[in-house]
């Protein structure tokens, strides 16, 4: 029997030793289908049918043929969606996560697919095995926010909205306000879409995040503006102009790229400000190598290791106790630094810079769950030995009152810096601000 013919049959049964009997009759029989650029494959055939086993061994053999379309643009991760092999996308992504964002037909990936059907759980899995899925456009740059706004999927919008808010993969913040607002071919974002569905559902969700009243395509039409002149709703426009929208003759006197936000409107639980500093520093982690993150570990601890001896023995050194000395002063020199106290400070501060930064990426870099947790501790417990051990020293009251008042400093400009740099729109705001004033 052909060995093409043998193989297929195979497929159509999903048995794994046909597959090896059609390979020992042509050994590169799996080639065949690597030569031709769209071609139905074994592996197309196994997952429309169910056949979990042999779609993996296909996959182990000739892992090409994964990403392979077939005549109609699909690839065999769609085919099995369409065939609601639900068994068979599991086992698929748990392989090969990067199946989620493969482009089929008019550029859809399995991900579109699943919030055009409104395949909630499915959605959910994609996006917490390929965050970055999110971003990928069709052919009519239609994000599957839009997709799930035109099918009226409540439920998919939803779920894309939470994602986009609380996950904490590397750039999340930036992308959270790009692809609510991204625009399509015929310039709609997905509140320009809802609007023109008259879904006041999908709309309610759509304002609880950054959405700009901004004029989005031809006519400079804002989404109020398509309000009156499509359905007229009047509920849709009582909540449009309560979340802050404008009509576009009102919107002329305002510099377009200066509009605030629309304010928010309570409907599921924002993510926090703390929320979106965890997501920026968690976003960061992720993006450096193992290597990396532990060169960076050993150079952390010299450092902080370098600065704590440099307090325990200062420039010049310490005074020691003499006849001279009286215990009944209410701040003995017995224990306290040599060096004048201009020169105790300015050492301090250079010092415990580096050592509360040293501290804080350790803190970082700290490995997630248990194990990090439990090495908190004592990375706390060692600063705050730290902070008594320059205090102590301290020739003089004032030296003991700057070193508080520095450790308390650093503590706010960082969490402050935190902030600034995990919230998009405050950045985006600060630098416009800052280019104007220069």
């Amino acid at each position: 029997m052909n060995p093409l013919i043998l193989l297929k049959n195979a497929a159509q049964n999903g048995d794994v030793n046909k597959l090896y009997q059609a390979i020992a009759k042509d050994s590169n029989v799996l080639e065949h289908y690597d030569k031709t650029s769209f071609a139905e494959t074994p592996l197309h055939i196994a997952t429309s049918r169910g056949h979990i086993n042999f779609a993996l061994e296909i996959m182990r053999l000739k892992p090409s043929l994964s990403k392979k379309l077939d005549e109609q643009g699909w690839s065999p991760m769609h085919v099995a969606l369409q065939h609601n092999q639900t068994s068979m996308v599991h086992r698929l992504i748990e392989t090969d996560p990067t199946l989620v964002g493969v482009k089929g037909r008019e550029g859809f990936t399995p991900l579109h697919y699943v919030v055009q059907n409104d395949g909630v759980n499915l959605l959910r899995e994609f996006l917490a095995v390929s965050p970055h899925s999110v971003i990928d456009t069709t052919n009519k740059g239609k994000t599957a926010l839009h997709i799930a706004a035109e099918k009226g999927n409540t439920r998919a919008l939803e779920a894309l909205l939470s994602f986009l808010g609380r996950s904490w993969y590397r750039e999340a913040l930036y992308w959270e306000e790009k692809v609510v607002n991204w625009k399509d071919e015929n310039g709609f974002t997905v509140l320009h879409v809802a609007v023109t569905m008259n879904d006041i559902q999908i709309i309610l969700h759509c304002i609880t995040i950054r959405l700009y009243n901004r004029p989005n395509f031809i006519g400079s039409f804002t989404v109020l503006d398509i309000v009156d002149r499509a359905n007229n709703n009047p509920d849709m426009k009582d909540v449009l102009i309560q979340a802050g929208a404008k009509h576009s003759d009102v919107m002329k006197t305002y510099d377009i790229n200066a509009i605030p936000s629309m304010k928010q409107v309570s409907f599921e639980p924002k993510p926090t400000l703390l929320d979106n500093v965890i997501r920026f520093l968690k976003g960061q982690k992720t993006n450096i190598s193992t290597e990396t993150h532990d060169a960076l570990l050993v150079v952390a601890a010299l450092v902080a290791t370098a600065t704590f001896q440099a307090v325990l023995s200062p420039p010049g050194g310490l005074r020691q106790a003499d006849s001279s000395d009286s215990d009944s002063l209410p701040f003995s020199k017995v224990g306290k630094v040599v060096m004048k106290e201009w020169l105790y400070i300015t050492f301090l501060i250079l010092n415990s810079t580096s050592f509360w930064v040293t501290i804080i990426t350790i803190y970082l870099l700290l490995l997630n769950g248990f194990y990090g947790q439990l090495s908190t501790l004592p990375l706390i417990l060692f600063s705050i030995t730290y902070l008594f051990c320059s205090t102590i020293i301290s020739p003089s009251l004032i030296c003991a009152i700057v070193n508080f008042s520095f450790f308390i400093c650093c503590v706010v400009l960082l969490s402050s810096g935190l902030v600034v740099i995990s919230n998009h729109s405050l950045l985006s705001y600060i630098r416009k601000l800052w280019s104007r004033c220069r």
